[in-house]
């Protein structure tokens, strides 16, 4: 059970399940994608935010994106405060109630991981994003439809970044989006610590 004051008027409270001694554990038959990671990422959150003590770890389990077989990932701990990253995640959550903000998921995790790995994140973004004749992407999946119309540009989502959404390196509102959901969680992953640029 957690229960934490994250400031400004706002508590996480609630179960994280389940848990086996210090790590958590998530496993989907699916391909293991962002969508897995960050239902393992943000209970960890919460578990590392409760008890700091404890070297809590989560791992992933799924199947290949290509072939057949399991896949895992290893989520460690961050070496930044865990409660500041629940902070900007509630940050980004409150944005997204007051206006649709550019973080299509799927398009986001492409754009931050090709962004760390220094591959073309316009590309890789934009490959989940466009429907193709065989492909449906996210631009017509009905929020994002909804939200930028159907059959959008990824070059909708790219507005310079607005006061309080800055993140180093990324001068777009999805490039800072993005960095700012994703880039802790690979550098949990990697085992490095999340840097924070705000």
């Amino acid at each position: 059970d957690v229960d934490m004051d994250l400031g400004s008027g706002r508590r996480l409270t609630g179960t994280v399940s389940p848990v086996f001694g210090d790590r958590l554990v998530e496993v989907s038959y699916s391909k293991l994608g962002g969508k897995h990671l960050l239902a393992a990422w943000i209970p960890l959150l919460a578990l590392v935010a409760h008890d700091s003590g404890q070297a809590w770890s989560a791992v992933c389990i799924g199947r290949r994106k290509k072939g057949d077989g399991a896949r895992s990932e290893t989520i460690h701990s961050p070496n930044v405060p865990a409660i500041d990253l629940l902070r900007d995640l509630v940050a980004i959550y409150d944005a997204g109630r007051r206006e649709p903000i550019p973080l299509p998921l799927k398009t986001s995790f492409a754009w931050a991981e090709a962004a760390m790995s220094g591959g073309d994140s316009f590309y890789a973004a934009n490959f989940h994003w466009r429907s193709n004749d065989n492909f449906p992407g996210e631009d017509k999946h009905p929020p994002h439809a909804r939200a930028w119309r159907s059959g959008a540009p990824l070059s909708d989502l790219l507005e310079p970044v607005r006061p309080g959404e800055e993140y180093p390196g990324e001068k777009t509102r999805l490039g800072a989006y993005a960095a700012r959901l994703w880039r802790p969680l690979f550098e949990a992953i990697q085992g490095q610590p999340a840097r924070r640029g705000r």
